[in-house]
């Protein structure tokens, strides 16, 4: 594992290197979020966070044993629900 020093200038900000972001799969204009536990910083990028957060959704959806017709019922039959609220309320068709 590669250990990197990453300088704080006067204005609070750092530069990382960019073996670093070459390793993590990150260019310039990619975002990170950091969080912090135990004293320890934890950086991720945005599409970390992203695909993680996915993959619990697929665990828990596939968990659940609901398929993937009975979500997209369930998806279209909200979407006409909120598309009669809006519209057919006002007497538009």
């Amino acid at each position: 594992m590669d250990t990197y020093t990453i300088d704080i200038r006067p204005r609070r900000q750092t530069t990382l290197p960019k073996k670093l972001l070459e390793e993590l799969g990150l260019e310039v204009g990619d975002k990170l979020v950091a969080s912090v536990k135990n004293k320890t910083i934890i950086l991720k990028s945005n599409k970390q966070v992203f695909t993680d957060a996915f993959d619990e959704i697929q665990r828990i959806v596939k968990e659940s044993g609901i398929t993937e017709e009975e979500i997209q019922k369930s998806l279209r039959e909200t979407r006409q629900e909120i598309y009669d609220k809006r519209y057919r309320s006002k007497g538009i068709s």
